[in-house]
């Protein structure tokens, strides 16, 4: 049985999803075979089916690492701005505007998106991706409600429709790149109305 600590491994591992990550940004989900992987991160085949088996597991590894959790807001940050709810909502959708703006997110929305549809990995992959937006709201949302900035009956899942929604539809639909005045704006409307 392998040792999952042994520092080799775990170097190659990461080597392989950052190469299927890159392959899937470059190319597409259709881009991400355990032999372009092998070749991108300078490993041999074997070593790549020995960690993923069926490509599918392959693919969901760099579908997930192109969708890591959302930072807290440091806490020096979050002390100047006087613990604001607000200044915490505008920063954790903040974060996930300038990776949405990033290359390799597109390529990760799409194919988690279109696959979603046919596969229940990529499905799982959705959920988690909503949820993970959720929770990253989940304290600001509630701070913000015992404040009286929003109304009671607001949930993070709402809040995230409200904002993520407007900020999606910017990035990907529009085509237009997402700045803080956009997020400033869009926190701004969902505040407004539903205090």
């Amino acid at each position: 049985m392998e040792d999952r600590t042994d520092p080799r491994l775990v170097r190659s591992r990461e080597a392989m999803v950052s190469a299927a990550t890159a392959l899937l940004t470059e190319g597409g989900l259709e881009a991400v075979t355990h032999q372009a992987v092998a070749a991108r991160a300078g490993v041999g085949r074997a070593t790549v089916y020995r960690h993923w088996p069926y490509l599918l597991d392959l693919r969901l590894a760099a579908l997930e690492a192109g969708m890591p959790p959302l930072p807290p807001m440091p806490e020096k940050v979050r002390a100047a701005a006087g613990n604001d709810p607000r200044a915490e909502l505008v920063h954790r959708l903040g974060v996930l505007a300038e990776r949405w703006d990033d290359e390799q997110a597109g390529a990760v929305l799409a194919a988690v998106l279109g696959g979603s549809r046919h596969d229940e990995g990529m499905r799982r992959l959705r959920e988690s991706l909503l949820k993970q937006i959720a929770d990253a709201l989940r304290p600001a949302v509630a701070e913000a409600v015992e404040r009286g900035q929003l109304r009671p009956d607001v949930t993070p899942e709402t809040f995230a429709m409200a904002t993520a929604g407007p900020l999606f539809f910017e990035r990907f639909l529009a085509g237009n790149r997402l700045g803080r005045d956009t997020v400033d704006a869009v926190v701004d409307a969902a505040m407004r109305g539903w205090s």
